[in-house]
């Protein structure tokens, strides 16, 4: 027990002899850096709220108009994309396209195209717009996702970054009722009937 003890009181000593030799850790600020660290602190909160400001004028612009934002993207119909939906708050829009639709069955692939009015996170990955590779089971009302493309921008633009699934291990998920997801499913289920 006093081995401990005097042992405890060696190493106080040791490290306060440190903290007498090397001074102390931090210093206090200059009247002059105060200010300016004041100043800067100021700047980033007005520099915030006028960011905050603008992201609101634009949020009630696409809430009262959510078509004109569309408008703004490209359709890339070269690529038979097509606009199939919008929010009602214009924070995103919900693309299709034919190309490289196939059909086996019951079951339906087709590519899905999502914009987004603002940044999006997901894992590590800030994305503007992504496209997902859809699988749909007609007869069972339910859908897996095979492969999704992270874009940087708009347009399917930028930088990219991908998941993709291995096909028997990609989870069936059940179609609700009244979503985006429905319409695009009744859509993708429509077109396979063509094909």
């Amino acid at each position: 027990m006093t081995s401990r003890r005097h042992f405890a009181s060696i190493a106080l000593a040791a490290l306060a002899g440190a903290c007498l030799l090397h001074g102390p850790v931090s210093r206090a600020q200059t009247p002059e850096e105060q200010k300016a660290w004041e100043a800067q602190r100021a700047k980033t909160l007005a520099d915030q709220k006028a960011r905050a400001e603008q992201l609101a004028k634009q949020r009630e612009a696409r809430k009262a108009d959510p078509m004109a934002w569309v408008h703004t993207l490209d359709p890339m119909s070269g690529g038979g994309w097509q606009f199939r939906a919008v929010a009602p708050d214009g924070s995103w829009a919900a693309f299709s396209t034919e190309h490289q639709l196939k059909r086996s069955g019951h079951q339906v692939t087709v590519w899905i195209r999502q914009e987004y009015a603002e940044p999006q996170r997901g894992g590590d990955e800030v994305y503007l717009s992504s496209v997902e590779k859809i699988q749909y089971d007609c007869a069972n009302e339910r859908g897996r996702v095979f492969l999704i493309i992270y874009y940087a921008e708009n347009n399917i633009a930028g930088s990219q970054q991908s998941e993709s699934t291995d096909v028997k291990q990609a989870q069936w998920v059940p179609i609700v009722p009244g979503t985006e997801g429905e319409s695009l499913y009744q859509w993708a289920c429509d077109a396979g009937r063509g094909k």
